[in-house]
């Protein structure tokens, strides 16, 4: 499948170009903002708009790099990071770590280009939110409050409620109810944030403890590194593949497909593992959830009860005239809270703000006419072109992007993939999460660690 040329590609510059060539299209990174001690604060929650993105001009990736030990997680830290037990310190530290990661991919390959480590970074940022239940009771409280539909059935409860003699069901109870269900969702999410991390990690560590300080191509080296992958990883070891070849490509072009086709197959990789705590996360059982949670409330009302009103709601309750109260209640707090709930795990970072995911994906600032970075605008390597051909439902356009249902897999991918290719040069991607840099590996011993 042809894939349509959108825009003039970027020229490859001859050999005898000098070292340092006039700037083209350049807008330096912004240096971060000093937030002190930011940990729960996110570039992406922000509103204050930046600089439009516009594609830096890529310098051949200086050759040679050599890594500062312990600025980066080993192999062994990413292990003791995944095995940390309290999820929320757990998220911290895997984005903390995915930045590292890619800060040190990207001395050796060159910060033109994003790699999958760098997107990882913020997604993981984006996840803590999910797994850190932020000011979501109050904000199913608010939507309970204004829920037309559930007025009717609410009413109904009320009136059995009072009846026995019992108030009537607060509000507090069903967002208690939601926090529940909320626990479920965002357990799985915090599921698959330390399963990828754990997985994908240990080889971006594994890449760059082979590779760091070499100058040229080493077919024999990269050959029994990429023997060291499972063989039930195929896709992913092709795509560190590609990471071995983009290290040492001078041509821009060729430079930037390459990271293009590792991070796509990555993310592929990675999805495809992922599906399982995705259903997980999207079915957790919201509707038993929440009706043993309001009938518990409930029970536990009427058993305070003096007798004999104590006796009347007991058989208010055998006879199921509570239980064909509350299910219309029981049905529409459910609906509004995977409504909300979606919305909340839906949600993707870059920076500047969250993109909703079931919304076509914006171009970035400043490419609304050309969509993709300079040295992407057109695709010329052939496996490159076969993947996107095989993922991306519309070629070279940013239509029809949205992820509806995100549980598929095809939908997830048909977002990413343009995500990707959209954002690989903006140096913001960079930043650090936190706001902060600095880390040392290994990390302290601070947190209980799985056995």
């Amino acid at each position: 499948m042809k894939t349509p040329i959108s825009g003039p590609r970027v020229q490859p510059r001859p050999l005898e170009t000098p070292a340092a060539p006039p700037p083209r299209n350049e807008v330096k990174p912004q240096a971060p903002v000093a937030r002190g001690d930011a940990r729960d604060v996110s570039r992406f929650d922000v509103g204050t708009p930046q600089k439009p993105v516009v594609a830096l001009t890529p310098p051949v990736a200086p050759q040679g790099t050599q890594v500062a030990p312990g600025s980066y997680p080993s192999v062994a830290d990413v292990k003791a990071i995944s095995s940390i037990q309290d999820p929320v310190a757990r998220n911290y530290a895997i984005t903390q770590g995915y930045s590292d990661l890619s800060n040190a991919l990207g001395q050796m390959l060159g910060k033109e280009n994003a790699n999958w480590s760098t997107f990882a970074t913020w997604a993981s940022k984006q996840a803590g939110v999910s797994i850190r239940n932020e000011d979501m009771p109050k904000f199913l409280t608010d939507a309970l409050q204004k829920a037309g539909d559930l007025a009717g059935p609410l009413k109904k409860v009320d009136d059995v409620l009072r009846k026995v003699g019992l108030p009537a069901l607060p509000l507090g109870d069903i967002a208690a109810a939601g926090k529940e269900a909320l626990d479920n969702v965002s357990g799985s999410i915090a599921e698959g944030n330390q399963f990828v991390f754990n997985e994908v990690g240990q080889e971006f560590a594994r890449f760059i403890e082979t590779f760091q300080g070499d100058t040229s191509y080493d077919a024999a080296k990269a050959q029994k590194y990429l023997d060291g992958f499972a063989k039930d990883k195929p896709v992913l070891k092709e795509a560190f593949a590609h990471y071995t070849k983009a290290m040492f490509e001078k041509d821009p072009n060729k430079k930037a497909e390459l990271m293009l086709l590792a991070n796509d197959k990555i993310g592929l990789h990675e999805q495809t593992q992922l599906q399982g705590f995705v259903e997980k996360a999207l079915n957790s059982p919201v509707h038993d959830t929440f009706r043993n949670v309001l009938k518990q409330s409930i029970e536990s009302g009427i058993n305070g009860l003096p007798f004999p009103a104590r006796l009347a709601g007991q058989a208010a309750l055998k006879t199921g005239l509570v239980d064909a109260a509350l299910g219309p209640v029981v049905d529409a707090t459910a609906s509004v809270f995977r409504r909300l709930a979606t919305e909340h795990m839906m949600k993707l970072a870059v920076p500047g703000g969250a993109l909703k995911l079931g919304n076509d994906l914006p171009p970035p600032a400043g490419m609304e006419s050309t969509l993709f970075p300079p040295h992407l605008r057109s695709i010329e390597n052939p496996e490159l072109r076969a993947l996107l051909g095989k993922l991306d439902s519309s070629p070279d356009s940013l239509k029809g992007t949205a992820a509806k249902d995100w549980s598929k897999l095809d939908q997830r991918m048909d977002y990413i993939i343009d995500l990707f290719r959209t954002r690989q040069s903006d140096p913001h991607l960079f930043d650090a999460p936190f706001g902060k840099t600095g880390t040392t590996y290994p990390l302290p011993a601070t947190q209980p660690r799985a056995n």
